[in-house]
C-alpha cells in the first residue's frame, strides 16, 4: 500500500504542479507541491493504513512478514509508531518550515529502523518473505530519502521550508524573524 500511496502522491503533486505551473510562483514552488503531497499521501495516510492493518490484523502482518511465532502481538506497538507518522503527515497539510523537518526525522527513524530490521532479519534468519524483503523494505528505504530530497530542495530555494519570520524574511538560527 505504502508504494501505491508514494506513487499517488507523485500523480497527485505533478498534477498539481501542472495547473499552478503557469502562475507566477517562488522557485520552491514545485518541490514545495511535491514535499507537501509526498508528506501528507506517501507519509501521513501511509502510516493510518499501516496502523490500521498492524492493529485490525496483526497476526496475518506478522505471518505475511514472516513472524510465525506468537500472535503477532508486537503488532499494536508497531501501530502505533505508524499512526504517530501518519498523523504527523497529515498535520504537514496545515504546518510547515520546521514541523516538516521534524516529520521527516520522525519518519526517517521510524522508516530506516524498520528497515534495519527487515534486513536483519533476511541476513539472520533467512526471511524472505515479500512482505520482509519486498515492497516494505523498498518503501522503508525510499520514503524518507525522497523526503529529504525534496526538503533539501525546498529550503535551498527558499521555499516552504525555511521557516519565514514575520517580514517575510528567512528565520535565524535562533528562532527570530
Amino acid at each position: 500500500m505504502g508504494v501505491f500511496l508514494a506513487v499517488l502522491a507523485l500523480i497527485g503533486a505533478f498534477v498539481h504542479w501542472l495547473r499552478v505551473r503557469s502562475k507566477p510562483h517562488s522557485p520552491a514552488a514545485g518541490a514545495d507541491i511535491f514535499l507537501g503531497w509526498w508528506l501528507v499521501l506517501a507519509v501521513g495516510v501511509s502510516g493510518f493504513v499501516g496502523a490500521a492493518y498492524h492493529v485490525f490484523d496483526g497476526p496475518a502482518v506478522a505471518e505475511a512478514i514472516g513472524y510465525t511465532r506468537g500472535d503477532g502481538g508486537f503488532q499494536f506497538e508497531n501501530a502505533m509508531g505508524d499512526l504517530a507518522i501518519g498523523v504527523l503527515g497529515v498535520m504537514c497539510l496545515r504546518f510547515r518550515g520546521y514541523f516538516w523537518l521534524a516529520t521527516i526525522v520522525a519518519m526517517t527513524v521510524q522508516y530506516w529502523g524498520d528497515a534495519v530490521g527487515h534486513v536483519y532479519f533476511w541476513l539472520a534468519q533467512d526471511n524472505t518473505s515479500p512482505d520482509n524483503i519486498g515492497a516494505p523494505l523498498i518503501a522503508d528505504i525510499i520514503l524518507p530519502l525522497v523526503a529529504w530530497i525534496l526538503f533539501a530542495v525546498s529550503a535551498k530555494r527558499g521555499g516552504d521550508a525555511v521557516r519565514h519570520g514575520p517580514s517575510g524574511s528567512a528565520a535565524t538560527s535562533s528562532g527570530t524573524g
